[in-house]
């Protein structure tokens, strides 16, 4: 797995006990396996890793890459606050036959420049899967240095990295700038969904949570936005911005949640103590989603 082109990161859908509802995972990757989506990946932050224990984590990596079925390449999330507990998934994810690892510095007292080198070489040495790097300072409060990425782009199988910035210019700054530091094939793809709608970051992933719910909408923007095609571009960015900006407006994971019960998708709520994003926000989302329908699906 390269991790390149649209890769979309689905929710873990919960039933009213807060169980994981196994069955509505299977039949949501199975939908997107039929998409244009390039890759999935499960147990990142939209697939709620964080509120999921070990046994769950891997019931929901096997009963999707078993949904899959080799259509697509299937990554999973392995973060976790311990480097036993990264191990530990990461083994639990070669062992469901996942295509990649993605990995994120997660941890109670920020990491180190060495605390996060030691462990993502403890993951090279324990696996021999492709392995994205994800920087997420918001919810980590570290935040990977290009020179940092570049060293551990030396190791076998680092092969990526999930990166974001405060806007465009600066994200397009940062990829000039690690293509130079980096030797040979390594993805430098973007995450933050408010940065692929200006459409001035192509990049070479996409890694998005609505994407999984949006795939068609996503696919053609990126399709533009990488050819060049700047009319393309506008016209799907002007009705789907909108819908995008509002998601990041409401609280993270639960407003996907809502996007997916607008969307018809069976998700359920966030588990506690995530509360679900409010209910007068799903009329909002589906008159933005009715727009988005009405100017794209009718062209």
């Amino acid at each position: 797995m390269d991790f390149t082109g649209l890769i979309a990161y689905p929710l873990t859908p919960f039933l009213p006990d807060g169980s994981v509802s196994l069955p509505d995972l299977r039949g949501l990757v199975d939908g997107l396996a039929s998409t244009r989506v390039d890759a999935l990946t499960v147990l990142g932050s939209s697939g709620s890793f964080a509120y999921l224990d070990r046994g769950e984590r891997a019931r929901v990596a096997r009963t999707a890459i078993e949904a899959v079925d080799g259509r697509l390449p299937v990554a999973v999330g392995i973060s976790s606050v311990g480097t036993r507990e990264v191990l530990e998934s990461a083994t639990d994810a070669q062992e469901a036959g996942a295509s990649g690892l993605v990995l994120s510095p997660v941890s109670y007292v920020p990491l180190t420049d060495d605390e996060v080198l030691a462990q993502v070489r403890a993951v090279d040495e324990a696996t021999d899967l492709p392995i994205c790097l994800y920087n997420n300072p918001g919810t980590t409060q570290f935040d990977y240095s290009l020179q940092v990425v570049a060293e551990l782009s030396l190791l076998p199988d680092v092969v990526a990295f999930k990166d974001t910035a405060a806007d465009a210019l600066t994200f397009n700054a940062r990829y000039a700038e690690l293509a130079r530091l980096v030797r040979g094939p390594f993805s430098h793809g973007v995450s933050g969904d408010l940065l692929m709608m200006t459409g001035e970051v192509a990049a070479d992933a996409w890694h998005s949570g609505p994407a999984a719910l949006l795939p068609a909408y996503y696919a053609g923007l990126r399709d533009a936005v990488v050819g060049g095609d700047r009319a393309g571009a506008e016209r799907i960015r002007r009705v789907l911005a909108p819908l995008v900006d509002h998601v990041a407006g409401l609280r993270k994971i639960s407003g996907l949640h809502l996007l997916a019960r607008a969307c018809g998708v069976a998700a359920g709520d966030p588990r506690p103590p995530l509360l679900p994003s409010p209910g007068s926000e799903l009329r909002e989302l589906g008159r933005l989603l009715d727009v988005l329908e009405a100017e794209l699906d009718a062209g």
